[in-house]
């Protein structure tokens, strides 16, 4: 058995066409036969270790989630070819954890050959970083190609990403010079593919690596200057809302490891930044169901962050988060789901600024008021979470009764006097919580 040509024919197998589609059926095939081939002891007595390490890339690349050519089918067949491999690399099937030398060869073998370093005037973060203490300097550049091989052949970013999700916490510091340029090239593309890809990678890193170490050695500094560009909506179809969403969970981690001190005027500055992001979004995303929601789901973190600070922002915060409950609830389940967010998010933001919140609670109300009718239409009695969006929308009501009770009394009043079968529940809460 010809090893080694076999498993770089099916590494090849992947390649994105520039303009036709191309065919993966005989990819399963493939792998079904190579896992057989190498169960057999007689065909593995003759394989190296630098061979076996290289074929984990190669059965990496198909069974990482994320990629076209990742369907479950697929991926239940590579997990069975990485299982063999690891047995005859000494490395637990368990939980499939990779020593430096393993995850630094697959690098070599099968990620840095596909990358290359910006050409043209300007200069980003992926051609500059240098990493304190470190020694390393000039990222990509010293330890890279000149080319960009991975936008035909980005089974490259699949092993990657199925290695960097298995190196071990401590192994970070040491492999970063492998992990930072691949990361800051997908992230700082200008496809959007790419940059999601790149945002998944640098969640990996930022999940796994020490704060401490990503904060000292400027990591986290360069990764956030890198990410800065994916908190803006693109339209493309598919893309833009899931990209936002990954833009800014990078965004708020990054910044939880950057800034530790509350009374650091750094730390309230930058929280306010990344809130001005949200509300600028809000122009962009349009009646994007996907995105509105993605966009909403960061006012909470941004409340948890800043406390009362977050007042700064209130009055544009209120309006997306109440335009969003505007939306009839019974048209979609997505439009169900963006309900129960933007009422999460309200909750959030009264919370952590109760007193300034109750000069919008007539608005807020308004727009709960919307939601709840539609609660009562009929076609949203085949929704599963038309029930959660009515407690949440009474949660919500609780708290505003609590730091602006005249104005709730006089708004729920009016509409159980204009409409009584709809908020009876509304008027019989507001008359308990009188008694209390």
């Amino acid at each position: 058995m010809e090893y080694e040509s076999y498993y770089t024919s099916l590494w090849d197998q992947v390649q994105r066409p520039n303009e036709d589609e191309r065919s993966y059926d005989d990819i399963h095939a493939k792998l079904a036969q190579f896992s057989a081939a190498i169960d057999n002891s007689n065909n593995a007595k003759g394989i190296t270790r630098e061979q076996w390490i290289d074929s984990l890339a190669v059965a990496a690349s198909y069974a990482a989630p994320g990629f076209e050519w990742t369907s479950s089918e697929t991926r239940a067949l590579a997990d069975r070819w990485i299982a063999e491999i690891l047995t005859h690399l000494d490395i637990d099937t368990s939980d499939a954890t990779l020593t430096p030398e393993i995850f630094q060869a697959i690098c070599t073998k099968r990620v840095k050959p596909y990358f290359g370093s910006r050409s043209g005037g300007g200069q980003t973060s992926q051609q500059s970083y240098v990493l304190i203490n470190s020694g390393i300097g000039g990222g990509s550049k010293s330890l890279f190609s000149d080319s960009d091989r991975w936008r035909k052949q980005p089974q490259c970013i699949a092993a990657f990403t199925w290695a960097l999700r298995r190196i071990r916490d401590k192994d970070i510091a040491g492999s970063i010079s492998y992990i930072l340029p691949v990361v800051l090239a997908l992230v700082e593309d200008y496809d959007c593919q790419a940059k999601i890809w790149g945002l998944r990678a640098a969640q990996m890193l930022l999940e796994c690596g020490d704060a401490e170490f990503l904060r000292k050695s400027g990591i986290a500094s360069v990764v956030e200057k890198s990410t800065r560009e994916c908190l803006v909506f693109r339209s493309e179809p598919g893309f833009g809302a899931e990209l936002l969403q990954l833009g800014f969970e990078c965004a708020i981690r990054l910044a939880r490891i950057m800034y530790l001190q509350r009374d650091d005027a750094k730390y309230t500055a930058h929280w306010w930044t990344l809130t001005e992001r949200v509300v600028a979004n809000n122009m962009y995303v349009s009646d994007n169901i996907a995105a509105n929601s993605a966009l909403c789901e960061q006012i909470a973190p941004m409340c948890e962050a800043l406390g009362p600070a977050i007042a700064r922002h209130l009055r544009p915060l209120v309006g997306i988060l109440t335009r969003n409950l505007q939306s009839p609830i019974y048209l979609s389940p997505p439009i169900c789901q963006l309900h129960l967010i933007a009422m999460k998010q309200l909750e959030a933001l009264i919370s952590a600024c109760s007193q300034r919140a109750s000069l919008y609670s007539a608005d807020i109300v308004g727009a709960l008021a919307f939601s709840w009718s539609g609660t009562h239409h009929k076609l949203s009695s085949d929704m599963n979470n038309v029930a959660q969006a009515r407690e949440l929308a009474l949660r919500v009501l609780r708290q505003l009764i609590q730091v602006s009770p005249e104005d709730v009394d006089t708004a729920v009043t009016r509409l159980y006097d204009a409409r009584p079968d709809t908020f009876s529940e509304w008027k019989e809460m507001l008359t308990s919580s009188k008694h209390l």
